[in-house]
């Protein structure tokens, strides 16, 4: 091959590096939680490219959400439809009813905005705050997964820590971790669809 040939190939090489540089898309992270019941809803973790708003990347599971469907029951109705902002992640949260790995959403009113506001809002599941399994009971204890009764909430969202390895609260915590990986306190706005 020529000096010359080589150079143009190294230029055409290095314009279409340039180019792809400029065309990379940026992308957000997002979750959607389909209300169908209680125990048997959907959630999923959506990564999005903000250029042309095509899903890139999605991983699903099943996730729960209160123990009524009446979306104003404090402590007891599911979450509220609508957008909500993350307030963070954490991984080893160590709350009084919630521990381990955490996504904290913001406040919301129910019924489009006129009624309850609800607060404490979470994405978590039923495990300590090492991230690990506390069982010192035959009944159900609060931070050990025994089956699918665990998928009620107070109104949060809870996905499983079950078997197999890794559980659903442990690949979307890694999910995250490699499509976003903000942790502690942040606002990551509209982050969060409830339909």
């Amino acid at each position: 091959m020529s000096t010359r040939s080589c150079s143009v190939l190294l230029a055409a090489l290095i314009a279409m590096f340039a180019f792809a540089g400029e065309a990379s898309a940026t992308t957000n992270v997002f979750f959607a939680f389909h209300r169908y019941g209680n125990t048997n809803s959907y959630l999923t973790i959506n990564l999005q490219d903000t250029n042309s708003g095509a899903i890139i990347g999605q991983r699903g599971f099943r996730a729960g959400s209160g123990t009524s469907t009446d979306e104003c029951a404090l402590r007891q109705g599911w979450l509220p439809a609508g957008w909500y902002d993350l307030r963070g992640h954490f991984d080893y949260y160590n709350g009084s009813l919630i521990k381990g790995r955490v996504w904290q959403l913001s406040d919301k009113r129910c019924n489009g905005g006129s009624g309850q506001l609800r607060s404490e809002l979470f994405i978590h599941s039923e495990e300590t705050s090492d991230e690990g399994q506390y069982c010192p009971t035959a009944y159900d204890d609060p931070f050990c997964w025994e089956g699918d009764s665990d998928y009620y909430s107070l109104g949060c969202i809870k996905v499983a820590h079950a078997q197999p390895y890794p559980s659903d609260v442990g690949r979307l915590d890694a999910t995250w971790d490699s499509w976003d990986g903000r942790h502690g306190y942040f606002t990551g706005y509209s982050a969060v669809f409830v339909s």
